[in-house]
């Protein structure tokens, strides 16, 4: 038996590594055990409208209660718990810390080979014509190599990851199915490494990797939906309503993955696939979802937002919007429907920039005595600063330009679509895996300089290719070549970022969970 004291300054997250079934007692009095893990017991009991000792008491509930000594003159409750041995052992910390930590690894790992690197080289060659970078590689194959490496395997298989993990945090249940979800991550890997290598080695065996590879995507991503929405019903929904975007955003990867199985079908068949529609649903429907879903659970807890409330009818145009524009991204695989095309980004534009306005992530903050933005803080805010730019440069410059019965500039386009990828989805996975990863591992951060130097590369990166509108819409074609540098920019803000994530969750697991004492910052009776 072991023994584990429990006070004032104990942290959240302490907690629930040390008992994870301690989340319900979290979850009761509405207490964030995730995202909002690193609040002090005293912190996380006046934010749940409770006293400390109340909150100590219901942890230890039929357990010994006694009190801890006093620290520096001052009175401080604790509770010493006993518990199965097992709950406690690094083996089993370390065996939950692998269950999330490969679904990141192969993320950055896709990021770093196929994904930034290719990007980097196709946009050289875009902007820098007098040289060839991808040497006998085609250029459509690079490019298509990249987006998936990015899309599917960069982005998909972090929020699988995250969502694995918190999930059952989120709804105090445990995961739906934990074998499906091994199998989900081999499907999904699988999937995006034969789409990869078939690119690269080229035609025929190109049309057998992409077919073989978009159907294990499908398989994943009816894999991961089914774990999602068996999860999720496990427990009543939380107020905020995130649950209806976690789910439509699983009904959108589903959707990407079958456009991606005909657009291979198709090719091979008529030599026209559904490409541009894969990416639409991909983007503004599965990852456009899931970060704002995640952002009405956690912002509140990141950032001392107000809790939001759940909002169906801006869910439903947003959905609307998202079918508009998938919509005519196909039928524009045929046909112009400058109609359609019009409403479509419009209806986008107009939701997501409500949704942005209600979600209060420019408003004042409940913590406003707070100096200054933490690490994840500033990467949360300054990406939904570029979905707001990807918004007037993607939906918003399309539905300008049906109405102005013009086509809408494909350098202008290109821009809206990197804001958002690069921009506002890279942006938020580095921040919420800034936040996350000490949380998951119990370890600190490895360099706060490495991640501020992810921060001013990628930021860097993207703001070097908004040089893309002086050369699309200003006319000034001798600033294209200077384009190119957002790619090197981009490729070492990766660097820094798996550096930093890497060396935090190799870092052993700093053992002052329960049993070394700290500091009381919170006075419980008699005190401040």
């Amino acid at each position: 038996m072991n023994t584990t004291s429990f006070s004032a300054t104990t942290t959240v997250d302490q907690v629930i590594q040390a008992d994870a079934a301690l989340g319900r007692v979290f979850a009761a009095h509405g207490i964030d055990t995730c995202c909002g893990g690193g609040a002090t017991l005293a912190e996380a009991a006046e934010r749940g409208g409770i006293g400390l000792e109340a909150l100590l008491q219901a942890l230890g509930s039929g357990r010994v209660v006694q009190a801890s000594p006093p620290a520096q003159g001052r009175t401080a409750a604790s509770l010493s718990t006993s518990k199965p041995a097992a709950a406690h052992t690094d083996a089993g910390a370390a065996s939950e810390t692998s269950s999330f930590a490969r679904f990141f690894i192969s993320s950055l790992v896709f990021a770093l080979s196929f994904g930034a690197t290719l990007g980097a080289l196709a946009l050289a060659n875009i902007t820098l014509p007098a040289w060839n970078f991808l040497g006998s590689m085609p250029f459509g194959a690079a490019k298509t190599a990249h987006a998936y490496a990015q899309v599917f395997g960069f982005a998909t298989l972090f929020i699988m990851g995250v969502a694995y993990h918190t999930m059952p945090r989120y709804k105090s249940t445990s995961l739906a199915d934990p074998g499906l979800a091994s199998t989900s991550f081999w499907l999904q890997a699988g999937g995006v490494l034969l789409l990869a290598v078939g690119m690269l080695i080229g035609p025929p065996l190109s049309v057998i990797t992409w077919l073989v590879g978009t159907a294990s995507l499908f398989c994943a991503a009816v894999a991961f939906g089914s774990i999602v929405h068996r999860t999720l019903a496990a427990t009543p929904p939380l107020p905020e309503g995130f649950e209806p975007y976690l789910r439509a955003g699983c009904v959108w990867l589903v959707v990407a993955a079958a456009l991606s199985v005909l657009s291979v079908a198709a090719a091979a068949g008529v030599g026209i696939g559904f490409l541009p529609a894969v990416w639409a649903a991909a983007l503004w429907g599965f990852i456009g979802c899931w970060i704002f879903g995640m952002s009405l659970r956690v912002l509140p807890a990141f950032m001392g937002l107000p809790t939001p409330r759940k909002r169906m009818l801006l869910f439903a145009l947003y959905q609307g919007g998202v079918f508009l524009w998938v919509t005519n991204a196909l039928l524009e695989t045929w046909t112009q429907v400058p109609l359609l095309r019009g409403v479509a980004g419009a209806a986008l534009a107009l939701s997501t920039a409500v949704f942005v306005l209600r979600l209060g992530i420019f408003g004042p903050r409940l913590d406003s005595g707070q100096a200054g933005l933490r690490d994840d803080e500033r990467f949360i805010l300054t990406a939904y600063v570029w979905l707001i730019a990807a918004l007037v440069f993607e939906p918003g410059w399309t539905a300008v330009t049906a109405a102005a019965g013009t086509t809408a500039s494909r350098v202008v386009l290109d821009l809206g679509r990197h804001a958002f990828t690069l921009g506002f989805l890279t942006q938020m996975i580095i921040g919420v895996a800034t936040r996350i990863v000490p949380v998951f591992t119990g370890n600190r951060l490895w360099s706060p300089v490495w991640s501020a130097a992810t921060y001013y590369l990628l930021n860097a990166a993207v703001a070097v290719r908004g040089l893309q509108v002086v050369v699309g819409l200003g006319g000034i074609g001798a600033v294209g070549p200077y384009v190119s540098l957002s790619g090197p920019l981009g490729l070492a803000a990766f660097v820094a970022f798996t550096t930093n994530t890497f060396m935090t969750m190799r870092m052993r697991r700093q053992a002052a969970i329960a049993t070394v004492p700290v500091p009381v910052r919170h006075a419980v009776a008699g005190g401040e």
